[in-house]
């Protein structure tokens, strides 16, 4: 079995215990240029997670859910907006880091933003300290996809491992809200695979875990249809 999937079938049926809040996240607008040369980056995924915890960062903080999931590709400028919501009612405490930032474009190293930790009681509506900013990605030095270490260690691995967080809880559906991020990994992978590299992503394992996923929340239908029918795209 999948490491990373011995993690999900563990948390499939953790409750979220507590009492209720009301809890919204302001949009998020910035732009990402090269680190190098300052140029604008067209076409890099941005994912948006507020993650919800119950416990605090001193204590029992275990993950418990998403208050919300979104996705952007950033223009040709460089730019993205994610879009503000709620109020949702949630049974768990929403940390002060979140939203955490997922960035990913081939050739660049992994970037994941987060809050700082401000203390106190979490807040009920999230701002990110990076609306407005300007967001760098370095060009990752060397691709090499036949390595299991490099490119791979450096950028694949954390990628997936933040996206986990994501697509953990199969009750709330939120692989459905990523299809940009899925089909930019299926054709990274694809690109691995081609260099007799074994590699998986966040995708090919939603593929691995679809009948699990699909009895925990048949209401979100079949992750494997899902994410095979982004494959047709994931070349381009």
């Amino acid at each position: 079995m999948n490491r990373k999937y011995i993690y999900l079938t563990a948390v499939l049926l953790m409750p979220c215990l507590g009492g209720c809040a009301s809890l919204s996240g302001e949009a998020v607008a910035a732009q990402v240029v090269d680190a190098d040369t300052g140029q604008p980056l067209a076409g890099v995924n941005v994912v948006a997670h507020w993650e919800l915890h119950r416990g605090s960062l001193g204590g029992d903080a275990l993950p418990c859910g998403a208050a919300n999931v979104e996705e952007a590709v950033t223009d040709q400028n460089g730019r993205f907006r994610i879009p503000g919501w709620g109020p949702v009612r949630s049974s768990c405490d929403l940390l002060e880091m979140d939203p955490v930032l997922i960035f990913f474009k081939s050739g660049y190293s992994f970037q994941g933003l987060t809050n700082g930790v401000l203390g106190g009681d979490p807040p009920t509506v999230s701002r990110s300290d990076w609306d407005g900013k300007i967001i760098k990605l370095k060009k990752y030095p060397n691709l090499e996809y036949s390595s299991q270490t490099g490119y791979s260690g450096h950028v694949f691995d954390p990628l997936n491992t933040n996206l986990e967080f994501v697509v953990v809880f199969p009750t709330e559906c939120n692989w459905r809200k990523i299809p940009n991020m899925l089909r930019a990994l299926l054709a990274e992978e694809r690109k691995f695979h081609e260099a007799g590299n074994p590699l998986g992503s966040i995708a090919s394992n939603l593929i691995w875990a679809d009948q699990l996923m699909q009895k925990q929340a048949p209401k979100c239908g079949s992750p494997k249809a899902f994410v095979e029918s982004l494959e047709a795209g994931a070349d381009q």
